[in-house]
């Protein structure tokens, strides 16, 4: 559930590098899943929303009706996008991570 003061919001995104191998068949791919008959029990397995409205008549109730997995509109107009971080920080944030990567 999420907190009452809000909590940041964010999604996932399926997506095509610039320079991918096979981008017709990453096109297709991507095309594929977002049909409602396919992404309609990707959600039900995975208790994960998908933004597909044609597929939202096709999720079983329990999970369409689970606030965990869509939350009702109340919840949502208190989620809030994550800012950008000044780049010094941003330099931080990879050096620190690149350590903790490299087990330094």
């Amino acid at each position: 559930s999420l907190p009452r003061e809000g909590a940041p919001v964010w999604f996932d995104t399926l997506v095509l590098l610039k320079d991918a191998p096979h981008p017709v068949e990453g096109l297709s791919f991507i095309d594929y899943l977002l049909q409602p008959q396919v992404i309609a029990p990707i959600t039900e397995h995975l208790n994960y929303p998908n933004g597909n409205r044609d597929a939202t008549p096709l999720i079983a109730a329990e999970t369409r009706n689970n606030p965990s997995v869509y939350p009702p509109a109340e919840a949502m107009d208190t989620l809030y996008a994550l800012q950008p971080l000044p780049k010094n920080i941003e330099r931080i944030r990879t050096r620190v991570w690149s350590k903790v990567k490299s087990g330094q």
